[in-house]
């Protein structure tokens, strides 16, 4: 019980001194890929919020990506009709795994995505298991900025294991959650994560070893 009091914290508290030492923002890509084809165009869609709840328009970001091989390619984010959300088109010109970087323009923030491998449309590769694609969703998301990089709890979630239900409830509707230790009055925001991936992150907090009553 005493995890889950503590992720619950986490969710919906960033402590008052965080906002002291100087801006910082959330990146949300929205549609995170799990392979990449070769030679054909994906369009990285990302959201930008400051201190994690407020969407942000006008920045000049953009979206880079790293070949294990050494080569790099990056493009220019343009604004979307949506507020605080951006797009940028990137085209990896060979196979193997590449790292795709989203800078905000706000500062330094960004979001990095694990290694995503690419390959030609033809070629078979390996599905993801469902806790694999929490990961790669936990970064993707950037929920690694709040719940990892600020450090705004004593424990990292990403190895405490966390009740399924809990979880999935507070993904879905962080509203629903009864708040507990909110210091600075800063929320968890609602992210509208689909259901997919919902049940991945919570497969991934969750893990094999969960006892359902944590």
């Amino acid at each position: 019980m005493r995890l889950r009091t503590v992720l619950l914290s986490a969710a919906v508290v960033i402590p008052a001194g965080s906002f002291v030492f100087g801006g910082w923002a959330v990146v949300t890509v929205e549609n995170p890929p799990e392979r990449l084809v070769v030679g054909a165009p994906y369009t990285v869609e990302y959201s930008v919020r400051q201190h994690g709840v407020e969407l942000m328009n006008g920045l000049r970001g953009s979206v880079e990506a790293k070949g294990a091989n050494g080569a790099t390619i990056s493009a220019d984010a343009k604004a979307t009709s949506s507020k605080g959300k951006y797009a940028a088109t990137l085209t990896v010109p060979s196979g193997g795994s590449w790292t795709i970087t989203v800078h905000s323009g706000f500062g330094p923030s960004k979001t990095t995505m694990r290694p995503i491998m690419a390959a030609a449309a033809s070629a078979s590769v390996v599905a993801m298991t469902e806790p694999e694609r929490g990961e790669h969703l936990f970064a993707a998301k950037g929920c690694a900025t709040c719940h990892v990089e600020m450090k705004v709890i004593p424990v990292d979630v990403r190895t405490n294991k966390y009740d399924q239900k809990f979880v999935k409830q507070l993904l879905a509707d962080p509203r629903s959650v009864p708040k507990r230790h909110n210091v600075s009055g800063v929320e968890m925001p609602n992210l509208d994560l689909k259901p997919a991936e919902i049940s991945a992150l919570a497969a991934y907090l969750a893990g094999p070893n969960s006892t359902g009553t944590r």
